[in-house]
């Protein structure tokens, strides 16, 4: 009888011990100060005559890993991107369905929030990680462009589909990683890719908490998105706080 309960115990426990690596959770919070450049509007309107705020964005994700091999994992998540800035035409510019004209002050607020859903497979697991798999990018944003006289609205509210990748490379022993992270889309002349490379520090390993800093590039060269027009290039560094459970 007691080696019947020696061994339930110690299976027990080995079930515990394994349940920890049956789920896996990955979460950053952080901000990006990305600096904007290129042209939007039917005329590809310059944005550097906008002189755009360089706000911070802030951008949350969120993994679930399972050891299920034909069931994909999953990734969620979510960026706020708002600028704004003001412009003296020095030629007349259409934003949309409206045309301003040469001498006119105008106002342009963009926002470029989105939101993705990724669903990815785990390729190698060691201390080299590669994920591949596919996102649905939401965008839920807008441009508007006003003046004394003249206002436009522009929604940007569609779906894009987009190749997803990340690859990791941990550094025994030491705590820290470099990460390469990757959406991309070309379709019809239109191109949307988003770029992430960074460092990442397990500064507090028995919590599961770590920093990472690194830099994001994003181009947004849609023609056929809505009513929005653009060929934007925005990138700039940004610092998050990372939970790995």
């Amino acid at each position: 009888m007691k080696k019947i309960t020696l061994a339930l115990c110690a299976a027990l426990a080995s079930a515990s011990a394994s349940a920890d690596t049956i789920l896996g959770f990955d979460a950053t919070l952080g901000a990006w100060k990305p600096a904007y450049s290129g042209a939007v509007g039917v005329d590809n309107f310059n944005v550097d005559e906008f002189s755009l705020a360089e706000d911070n964005a802030t951008f949350i994700q969120a993994a679930l890993e399972h050891p299920v091999p034909v069931i994909p994992n999953i990734l969620v998540a979510h960026s706020k991107i708002e600028t704004n800035g003001t412009a003296m035409l020095s030629e007349s510019v259409t934003f949309g369905d409206e045309t301003f004209v040469i001498g006119s002050e105008i106002t342009g607020d963009i926002n470029l929030t989105h939101t993705d859903a990724t669903l990815y497979y785990e390729i190698l697991d060691n201390w080299v990680n590669l994920d591949l798999g596919l996102t649905a990018r939401q965008y839920s944003g807008e441009m508007s462009v006003t003046s004394d006289f003249q206002s436009e609205n522009i929604e940007l509210s569609g779906v894009l589909p987009m190749v997803y990748g990340v690859a990791r490379f941990d550094l025994p022993f030491t705590g820290w990683s470099i990460i390469a992270q990757g959406n991309g889309t070309s379709y019809n002349g239109d191109r949307h890719t988003d770029l992430t490379a960074k460092i990442r520090w397990d500064f507090v390993p028995a919590l599961d908490f770590a920093i990472e800093a690194g830099y994001r590039a994003m181009t947004l060269d849609v023609q056929e998105l809505d009513a929005f027009q653009t060929d934007l290039e925005i990138k700039g560094p940004y610092l998050g706080l990372n939970l790995h459970l």
